[in-house]
């Protein structure tokens, strides 16, 4: 009985041993991501799923190869229970997303001769809905400028959310060079929006950010404003800001929903509008604009022929064949007659 107990210990040794091995040799996963051609951004994104599917592997200690669609639903309902180092949690979604990157990692492995087994590349999972942010409303505006007055609420707060509403533009667009205003021509220039260099985009200055615009340029600063500091995560910022003045459920970007759905409820063509906010993609501008009730009130008679008002004292209780009644004048050169009219042959009785 000692004997063979210590063997089963001796061979459990030698397969996580050989795991651990299998395990470690990931290199070429670094090096792939690092050669992958994506944005820089993105490139981080890949590097913090891989950091976690690293981390599942190693609790569980499972090699790269042993990932089946079995192991994915465990991951997943892992990964939605680990707290982040906030205390946050993950939602389905982003664990779904860790597991997409896995199959591009065993696609590009076996391609690479890395990996004998390609098990997950049919791996599908259906993600939950995204809860599409909401428009901010007028009051939603007068709150948040009131509370980017108070004294606690540093300046580039303001002036970022302010170059956002009245433009639509994302947060990052907001930090513009001052060179990039021209005040005599009444022109502002987005050198680097989402695309990059190539995608760079003038349009008029909102009559809203003139006055803001002038004392800027006054100053010495060479751009609308300084980030709060290197590797700050602003958006954090914005949660945070978001949630104590009770709009849980917005976001920064909703700004950019929002001015595209007030060029469409103010009429502008769809093409000056995609131009204003530098959309290249109807489908994305499209999936921009939100539609309420109060949108379809002017449009609901659209194409429906008038209706006929009836009068005040009600329907004529008389025969439509009959005369009309004593008094009412109706036609042309009619004689009133006492004479009690009769109905036609054809609805006679008998």
């Amino acid at each position: 009985t000692l004997h063979r107990a210590r063997a089963r210990q001796e061979a459990a040794d030698l397969s996580v041993h050989e795991q651990d091995k299998r395990s470690k040799d990931l290199t070429w996963v670094d090096r792939l991501i690092e050669t992958h051609q994506v944005a820089d951004n993105t490139r981080i994104y890949y590097r913090n799923s891989w950091r976690n599917l690293i981390r599942f592997m190693s609790e569980r200690r499972i090699a790269l190869e042993d990932f089946t669609p079995a192991t994915a639903h465990d991951y997943i309902a892992w990964r939605t229970a680990t707290p982040r180092t906030g205390g946050s949690f993950v939602g389905r979604n982003q664990a779904l997303q860790d597991i997409k990157i896995l199959k591009w990692i065993h696609r590009n492995g076996r391609l690479l001769g890395h990996m004998t087994s390609m098990a997950m590349v049919d791996f599908r999972s259906r993600k939950s809905p995204v809860q599409r942010k909401p428009v901010f409303t007028e009051q939603d505006i007068a709150r948040c400028r009131e509370a980017l007055a108070s004294r606690y609420i540093p300046d580039w707060m303001s002036t970022s959310f302010e170059i956002a509403y009245h433009t639509g533009c994302r947060m990052k667009e907001t930090r513009l060079p001052l060179s990039c205003i021209d005040l005599d021509a009444g022109t502002m220039t987005f050198p680097e929006p989402k695309g990059g260099l190539g995608r760079a985009y003038t349009i008029p200055i909102p009559d809203g950010l003139i006055p803001m615009f002038r004392k800027m340029k006054a100053t010495p600063r060479s751009h609308t404003f300084e980030w709060p500091g290197a590797g700050t995560k602003v958006s954090c910022y914005w949660r945070r800001f978001f949630n104590l003045i009770g709009l849980k459920k917005h976001s920064f970007h909703g700004l950019r929903v929002t001015r595209v759905t007030n060029l469409r409820r103010a009429g502008i063509v769809q093409a000056v509008a995609m131009r204003l906010v530098n959309h290249s993609s109807t489908l994305v501008h499209d999936l921009y604009q939100r539609h309420s009730v109060e949108d379809l009130r002017n449009y609901v008679n659209a194409g429906l022929p008038p209706s006929t008002p009836q009068t005040p004292g009600g329907i004529s209780n008389h025969a439509p064949w009959e005369s009309p009644p004593e008094g009412t004048g109706f036609g042309r050169g009619h004689t009133l007659s006492h004479k009690r009219p009769t109905a036609p042959e054809d609805l006679k009785a008998g």
